[in-house]
């Protein structure tokens, strides 16, 4: 609350002042007083400045007058504080300057740093800034009605979703800059960098990498047939391979030899051979067996046959020496003297006979089973010797085979040795053949080259590093092109996904923002109305409705269809609507303690007057402290301060005051 002013050459003022009270301060006076200058001079003590007003327009203009003063107390509406501000304005060489401001604080003073500071402190303290005072608070004469049609960023501002607003808009700024890039756009040049200008060069070096392998390549065989050529090792190496072509062709000769040894015997394999050998020699075991059988059984038969036939030879001979004596007739027997029974030698005869013919039937048969043992015997011999002439061909057969594989196996040897000694010689002279190559000695012909060629080589070895070295710093430039390009393809990715993360942030924050300001405004309107009809008593509207897009007020009277512009109804009633709509605002950001009126009846006519001085009394339910600037004579009833402001014979700005 705003308790006391002190003028001293101000505008049109020589020195003056007014204090304030709670309630309703009413300042009246004739056309060009001094009334207005009073509210300016308040804007001046609170914040140093008045809007659309040069700060050396506010010092007066009278003859010798250099320097102006403004003092200004107020009760701070946040914790009761007493608030006292100086300001000074001088005149030097023509410009104005602002000089010996001060700061009290509960009577103690209290040290700014400049000017915008001390705004600042005052801002706080009073609970609202200048732009908001001026704009909502401050009502100038003439612009009561704004509030109706207001500017977006001014209502964004008082309503406090300007900072909301400014965020979005830094955040969309933001946007911009991050989508442009030395004056570029940056998704222009990512997709220029992404689908022309990198792969261009990407194929390029991959066509440079090509070239610099196949000369290198070119290079190598080059040096290496060199090296291959002027080597000590050279003539060595067509010797070991002449040696080991011989080799290969006596290892091939016994190959063929094995082959048409099977080949001459149909036969496949040599096991086959080896396996029949054992077959046979086992065989010829066996028959030896049975022939040293049969031999012992032929024996054995013969001594058998020879004994038979020795008895057979002696009982004949008894026979016959019986058969004598009995022909004879003799009595006696001429060996042993003995006398002879006849019929006793008759039976000995016939016993005799008897025998000697079973014996020679034994005899027979014996012989019979000699000579089939006999025949036997020759037909296992002969089956013996030819099995034994049979495994002797296959043993030579072996044996032969056996000598081959002999020889195969030391020259398969040999040839590896060989082969393993080349191999080497080939890699120290770096020549990429296989040592297995039946075409080696036709590969490494080159070797064997002219001192003109040699030198041919070398001239095109020193053109071939000339070619190299250029190819090999262009790779460097394309890799030194193509690292700038994929780095600026970086940052363009990342100011890409800044700008998407400020651009999806901006759009959340809008969101956010109408959301708010759509339920602050429709707050705004049903405490509107509730104000306007509390003011008048009278109810003439449904409804107010603020449009959230922009901020304009409509109104909806009883007896219409549909609401319309509030700045179509009669002017009594704008200014109602529009007080009604501001006491809202304050209300709403919870300042309830000063509101400045300039000329709110501007533009009412007579009839309208007194009835809206009379509902401007009624502000006290919604401010503790009002001032108001009326036509004089105007609303002096209603007042609890009365101001009057007159002008002296010197047309010097007075102040009459009755408390």
């Amino acid at each position: 609350m705003i308790e006391e002013l002190r003028l001293k050459n101000f505008e049109g003022y020589e020195d003056a002042e007014v204090k304030f009270t709670e309630g309703l301060n009413l300042i009246t006076g004739r056309n060009s007083a001094g009334k207005t200058s009073l509210l300016d001079s308040i804007l001046y003590g609170l914040f140093g400045t008045v809007p659309g007003i040069e700060n050396k327009l506010l010092v007066s203009r009278r003859p010798s007058v250099k320097d102006a003063d403004v003092y200004l107390r107020f009760r701070s509406p946040k914790n009761n504080s007493r608030i006292e501000i100086s300001r000074r304005l001088e005149i030097r060489q023509g410009k104005v300057y602002s000089a010996n401001a001060r700061f009290l604080i509960d009577g103690k003073e209290v040290q700014v740093e400049s000017l915008e500071d001390l705004r600042k402190k005052v801002s706080s303290l009073l609970g609202i800034g200048y732009r908001s005072f001026n704009w909502i608070v401050y009502s100038k004469q003439g612009k009561i009605l704004e509030i109706l049609e207001p500017k977006k960023e001014e209502m964004d501002t008082v309503l406090g979703i300007s900072l909301l607003q400014e965020f979005s808009e830094q955040l969309d700024q933001v946007r911009k800059k991050l989508s442009r890039i030395n004056g570029v756009d940056v998704e222009t040049e990512y997709r220029n960098l992404v689908m022309y200008i990198i792969p261009s060069d990407e194929e390029r070096l991959r066509e440079v990498e090509e070239d610099i392998k196949a000369i290198s390549k070119e290079i190598e065989e080059i040096r290496r047939e060199l090296t291959s050529i002027e080597s000590p090792t050279t003539p060595i190496l067509f010797q070991k391979i002449r040696e080991l072509e011989k080799l290969r062709s006596m290892l091939l000769e016994v190959r063929n030899t094995k082959r048409e040894l099977l080949s001459r015997y149909a036969i496949e394999k040599i096991d086959s051979v080896i396996n029949e050998e054992a077959r046979i020699r086992d065989e010829l075991r066996k028959m030896l067996d049975e022939i040293h059988e049969l031999e012992k059984r032929i024996n054995e038969k013969i001594t058998e046959n020879a004994s038979i036939s020795s008895k057979i030879k002696n009982l004949k001979q008894h026979l016959e020496q019986h058969q004598k004596l009995v022909k004879e007739g003799s009595g006696i027997c001429p060996t042993c003297r003995q006398t002879i029974n006849m019929l006793m030698m008759f039976e000995i005869i016939s016993q005799e006979e008897n025998e000697i013919a079973n014996l020679e039937k034994i005899l027979h048969q014996s012989e019979e089973e000699l000579s089939t043992l006999k025949k036997t015997l020759e037909n296992k011999k002969k089956d013996e010797r030819e099995n034994r002439e049979r495994r002797e061909r296959l043993y030579a057969l072996i044996e032969t085979f056996k000598e081959l594989e002999g020889r195969e196996s030391n020259i398969t040897r040999l040839v590896n040795v060989l082969e393993a000694e080349v191999d080497s010689m080939l890699r120290s002279l770096n020549i990429d053949v296989n040592v297995r190559d039946p075409q080696l000695l036709e590969k490494l012909s080159y070797f064997i080259q002219s001192q003109e060629v040699v030198q041919a080589k070398k001239k095109k070895i020193k053109e071939l590093d000339t070619k190299l070295s250029s190819k090999i710093k262009i790779r460097e430039d394309l890799l030194k092109k193509l690292e700038i390009e994929k780095t600026r393809l970086n940052e363009l990715e990342r100011r890409a996904k800044a700008a998407g993360i400020a651009s999806s942030l901006r759009d959340k924050i809008q969101e956010i923002l109408e959301k708010k300001r759509e339920a602050i405004l429709k707050i705004l309107a049903s405490r509107t109305l509730d104000i306007l009809n509390s003011i008048t008593d009278q109810g003439f509207y449904y409804s107010i409705i603020i449009d959230p897009q922009t901020y304009l007020v409509n109104v909806h009277p009883l007896g219409l269809a549909e609401p319309i512009p509030a700045t179509r109804i009669g002017g009594g009633h704008q200014t109602l609507i529009a007080l009604a709509l501001r006491l809202s605002i304050l209300h709403f950001i919870n300042f309830r303690h000063l509101m400045i009126l300039d000329e709110p009846t501007y533009g009412v006519d007579q009839e309208n007057l007194q009835l809206l001085l009379n509902h401007l009394s009624s502000l006290g339910q919604y401010m503790r402290q009002t001032i108001i600037v009326t036509h004089h004579g105007y609303g002096l009833e209603e007042a609890d301060n009365i101001i009057t402001i007159y002008k002296d014979s010197k047309g010097v700005s007075r102040i009459k005051q009755e408390l």
